[in-house]
């Protein structure tokens, strides 16, 4: 785990701040989250959107590559084995763990402020996402960090429904605190990360509970977590398969 720098994200906040015209919420180019990060890990924006080795990299500097990817791992694949031959790579993925929602009324253009929500096992989305780069996971150029975030979401009052919160639009979402910085670089730190304990046995529909996960997510995660050797299939329960936690 390493500790966030609350001035630092305070900064990059405020670069959102000052520049609300070009940088208004829901509408334009690059979105709020995105933008914040590319300036907490890198302020000077001349070190933003390099061209590299026939990509752009998010960040990059003599200390090497930073990518930030809020979703779709599987995005990344080419170009990470493009950058980690000859460069470090840090991969950044948010999980808001802590949020709210903040609805607009696109007609009057008044907003409501829900309070936040506590989301923990929002932490655990990560699994999903690290079946696509399994291949390069624990590569040693590889830094993976998780920033566990306060967030809040946008929404349009223009859903389905007498309170017109079904199926509204989604413009954006902010970080508005960090609240903790989770080091990802091999099987161990998976292990440390998850609710179990080694030697034990747990079903698909425990790890679904634990995960927060079903579906298509978590048979990526468990596959994920497989394929690491983080845990292994020991047996049935019924319908049910039985995997065992590794020491």
């Amino acid at each position: 785990m390493t500790a966030p720098s609350a001035a630092r994200f305070a900064a990059a906040r405020e670069v959102l701040l000052q520049n609300h015209e070009r940088y208004n919420i829901g509408t334009y180019r690059e979105r709020s989250q995105h933008l914040i990060l590319k300036h907490y890990f890198e302020p000077d924006s001349d070190r933003h959107e390099i061209p590299l080795e026939g990509y752009i990299a998010d960040i990059y500097s003599e200390a090497g590559v930073i990518e930030i990817q809020t979703s779709s791992f599987g995005a990344l694949q080419s170009k990470l084995e493009a950058f980690l031959r000859n460069y470090p790579v840090t991969l950044v993925y948010p999980s808001a763990i802590k949020k709210r929602i903040i609805w607009t009324d696109p007609e009057t253009g008044t907003t409501s402020v829900g309070a936040f929500r506590n989301f923990q096992r929002t932490r655990f989305s990560i699994l999903s996402e690290l079946f696509s780069i399994s291949a390069f996971f624990a590569h040693p150029h590889l830094h993976i960090l998780q920033l566990l975030t306060a967030a809040s979401d946008y929404k349009l009052l223009d859903g389905f429904g007498k309170d017109r919160k079904g199926r509204a639009t989604k413009t954006d979402t902010i970080p508005e605190e960090l609240l903790e910085i989770v080091s990802l670089r091999d099987r161990g730190d998976i292990l440390q990360m998850l609710p179990f304990f080694s030697g034990q046995t747990i079903t698909n529909a425990e790890m679904a509970k634990a995960f927060g996960m079903r579906g298509m997510k978590l048979w990526r995660a468990v596959k994920f977590l497989e394929k690491i050797e983080v845990l292994y299939r020991s047996g049935k329960k019924g319908n049910s398969i039985l995997y065992t936690i590794a020491d």
